[in-house]
């Protein structure tokens, strides 16, 4: 019977007919074969993905050791077991048919039985060595491939535990059946199960350990989610608020970010505080809300003179991005959509954008949404700081040093180009050079338009005209 040509149905009825074959040596296998498969797939699952990029080089290194040598050895193992297996057990019934009366005759085919055992306890050695590099292997995979698939991960390096485990068994088992003038090789192969022994203490161990990672990073979720429902439940409704309220708001929810960002964003993420200013991150992962960013948002009526930037849903946990405005507007309008999810109780909203680009009237909604998404995405103490780094001072004011490092120009210069605060502050908002130094522009750096930074900078009374 070839056993890898057997429908898998088939194989299981095999298994469970009541016949010696296929027996445990090649479900051993068979586990570890599981276990190869599922490393397989989690690999050629992270290959794509360039968070992993530095972990490429030894999982590609794992792909080709499995698949060159350990699958295939575990397939003609499988078969192996099943076949020889299948002449222990025959030269058993040919022994235990002839008479004892017959003494040579008994001798001789027990002294066969026990040579056809001897195989059937070799191959179930092979097979747990396989298993044990498939743990060590499987435990490396599960720290460092995709993380979204580390139940595969995890089932992998469970399965080839319990390869190893089951062949342990087998071979002990196994060993009990040969007399005592057979000492020597039974100390021999005892011996060589002493190291696949440790190996299997510390697959134990690290099967637990990886659950217990689990296990921890749900509770994790749960303290995230309770944090900022914690939040929710504070403010959300509240009709009258003032624009400090609104900002410790939005400090609050930045604190509540910062303390789980490990579970928000993963432990190979190298995070600076401003990282963590990502409203799309924020509604998936502390909100379990999905979003989009899509061409078209069917909710601008025929001449209207507004388009539509963003639609929150929060009966249905959606929020829709129009495509068609910048990258920086998209993300103040997530960060707008979040406000709204965080303050109001209306359903649906959305955040309309003039299409000449004037002014439009705001509702005290569309205020708060609006204020929020300036404060969480533009923090008084990190704009502050950035600002002094890129322009050596608290604040801005024009002079023949300031002046020449900005434009290369005198201060005459500068009020000419600016023409009003307003006008110095979209400069140093878009400036990428200062004092010969080039950088990323700070409106660059929060993520937020020129205009948007322009006026944060005013707030912050970060320049003087």
């Amino acid at each position: 019977m070839e056993l890898l040509k057997t429908i898998t149905e088939d194989l299981l009825d095999h298994f469970g007919s009541g016949k010696e074959i296929p027996g445990s040596g090649s479900a051993a296998a068979f586990q570890g074969m599981l276990s190869a498969k599922l490393l397989i797939t989690v690999i050629s699952l992270t290959r794509g993905k360039e968070k992993y990029a530095s972990f490429f080089p030894a999982l590609i290194q794992i792909n080709e050791r499995i698949e060159s040598h350990i699958y295939p050895d575990l397939c003609l193992l499988f078969q192996q077991d099943s076949d020889h297996f299948e002449r222990t057990i025959n030269s058993r019934k040919e022994r235990d048919r002839v008479s004892r009366n017959d003494s040579y005759l008994h001798n001789n085919l027990s002294i066969k039985a026990l040579e056809e055992l001897k195989v059937a306890v070799d191959i179930p050695l092979k097979i747990a060595k396989l298993c044990a590099e498939l743990g060590k292997m499987a435990g490396f995979v599960f720290d460092n491939g995709f993380q979204a698939v580390r139940g595969d991960s995890h089932v992998a390096l469970s399965a080839a535990l319990s390869g190893l485990s089951s062949c342990l068994s087998i071979i002990q088992l196994n060993l009990k059946s040969f007399p005592g003038t057979d000492h020597l090789w039974i100390k021999q192969k005892l011996e060589e199960t002493n190291p696949l022994k440790i190996k299997f203490k510390e697959l134990n161990m690290l099967v637990n350990a990886k659950l217990e990672i689990l296990e921890n990073e749900v509770k994790d979720n749960l303290l995230l989610n309770n944090d900022i429902n914690f939040l929710i439940n504070q403010y959300k409704g509240r009709k009258y608020l003032t624009d400090q309220e609104i900002e410790a708001y939005a400090i609050a929810l930045q604190n509540v970010i910062w303390k789980h960002r490990m579970i928000i964003w993963g432990k190979n993420s190298s995070l600076h505080p401003i990282d963590i200013l990502k409203p799309d991150c924020i509604f998936k992962k502390g909100l379990s809300y999905n979003c989009y960013v899509k061409d078209e948002i069917d909710l601008t009526p025929e001449n209207s003179k507004n388009q539509v930037a963003g639609i929150i849903d929060q009966r249905n946990k959606i929020v829709l991005i129009s495509s068609k405005v910048k990258k920086e507007i998209q993300n103040f309008t997530f960060a707008h959509e979040l406000g709204h999810a965080l303050l109001h109780k209306k359903m649906v909203l959305h955040r309309d954008l003039p299409i000449d680009g004037s002014r439009t009237n705001r509702n005290i909604e569309e205020y708060q949404a609006d204020k929020f998404a300036s404060y969480f995405l533009m923090p008084t103490k990190q704009v502050i700081f950035v600002f002094k780094e890129l322009f050596l001072t608290n604040k801005f004011v024009i002079d023949e040093n300031s002046a020449f490092n900005l434009i290369k120009q005198g201060p005459q210069k500068l009020r000419m180009e600016s023409r009003s605060n307003r006008g110095l502050s979209r400069k140093l908002a878009s400036a990428q050079t200062y004092n010969n130094e080039h950088f990323k522009s700070i409106s660059e750096i929060f993520n937020v338009s020129v205009e948007t930074m322009a006026i944060r900078l005013e707030e912050l009374g970060l320049l003087e005209f």
